[in-house]
């Protein structure tokens, strides 16, 4: 306990200084080799496990990133989850969650180290256009795949035959809107949440793009009303709405077009993930919920090299309050920068520094004594 005094003394009266004596990998060897896991636990991993208590209820902005190429494996480290800063609170997994019986050794104690001993939160992410999607098992398609094969069938072809067995397989008897559509989106909405727990999976980040780029829809899961039943479902069993006395739940992200679902889910979401490619200054107002749920990312999937406006996304601000967060899409493309993860380090730095600058005025403002 006292060591954790300590550590929340120094963030608070320091700001930058003190986050970059408790995160800085590039001054701490252990982290600075991330993947080995040869340390083992220790008193800064448990101050580290501490620092990232304090983001609870959205008590500080997190460090949050879509997270591709999840390959643990060898010398090289950049594959490895363990390889990311340290202070990276919320991270969804674009490369995918395997399930219990098809992850690798390699990713299982990859997977393990950041959860447990770091303290970071593994996100499942999906781009949801369908009933089904990620849920569905493989063999449920397998007479009409091996049709499509023997008969030549386009691509466009197979997708369009693969909604009967798929739609079979929920229980969905084809009529759109009936009391039966709803009834097979609670049941799939129960099957995301499920899978969470049975792969130990911190929560689910949905990607909400229906209407740009989204070509697999087939008209069960495609309109804001139904991702609105299937996020106030998911809420039974994750979510701030399964946890009314705030002990601690899986949580709920939606990214992508959220102008249409804040006012209605904003009870039953985690944090609202903007994605704000190319701009420095994104907006952190204006969506109808308090800006310390919304989280701005750069794309590094272009950016990774340059920055692009990371560090000024990290350092920007609302007129009121604090925002929730700063990341990036794809973020693990940062590690190839020297120092690795250059830019991503430098914006959790900044990111914590303008919060602490403003939760010292609010101080001053409201005159309580300074330590």
């Amino acid at each position: 306990m006292k060591a954790l005094r300590k550590l929340l003394y120094l963030l608070s009266l320091t700001g930058l200084m003190a986050i970059t004596s408790c995160t800085d990998v590039e001054n701490i060897e252990m982290e600075h080799i991330g993947g080995y896991n040869t340390m083992g636990d220790n008193e800064y991993f448990a101050n580290l496990r501490a620092y990232k208590e304090t983001a609870k209820n959205y008590g500080r902005p997190v460090a949050f990133g879509w997270y591709s190429n999840w390959s643990p494996g060898g010398a090289y480290r950049r594959g490895y989850l363990t390889s990311m800063p340290d202070s990276m609170d919320l991270v969804s997994m674009w490369s995918g969650t395997p399930g219990r019986y098809d992850i690798t050794p390699e990713q299982k104690a990859d997977k393990e180290f950041v959860q447990k001993v770091k303290g970071t939160k593994l996100m499942e992410v999906c781009l949801l256009s369908h009933m089904g999607k990620g849920r569905t098992p493989g063999w449920v398609y397998a007479d009409v795949e091996k049709q499509a094969e023997e008969e030549g069938w386009s691509k466009t072809q197979l997708e369009v035959a693969k909604r009967v067995p798929r739609w079979k397989f929920w229980g969905f008897e084809g009529e759109l809107e009936s009391e039966n559509h709803y009834e097979c989106l609670a049941k799939f909405a129960k099957a995301l949440c499920d899978s969470l727990y049975t792969g130990e999976w911190d929560g689910y980040d949905i990607d909400w793009e229906i209407g740009s780029g989204v070509f697999d829809m087939d008209g069960t899961l495609q309109s804001t009303k139904h991702i609105i039943y299937v996020v106030k479902e998911m809420n039974k069993y994750i979510g701030p709405k399964s946890d009314p006395e705030g002990k601690g739940h899986k949580l709920i992200c939606i990214d992508g077009s959220i102008y249409s679902l804040t006012r209605e889910l904003d009870e039953y979401v985690d944090y609202w993930i903007t994605q704000s490619y190319g701009s420095s200054k994104p907006s952190l107002e204006g969506y109808g919920v308090d800006p310390k749920k919304i989280i701005t990312t750069e794309n590094f999937e272009s950016s990774a090299a340059s920055g692009g406006g990371l560090l000024q996304q990290a350092a920007n601000m609302p007129s009121k309050g604090y925002k929730g967060g700063v990341g990036a899409y794809r973020f693990d493309n940062d590690y190839d920068n020297t120092p690795d993860y250059k830019w991503m380090r430098q914006a959790i730095q900044i990111n914590q520094q303008v919060f602490n600058e403003w939760k010292a005025n609010q101080n001053k403002e409201e005159g309580e004594p300074q330590e």
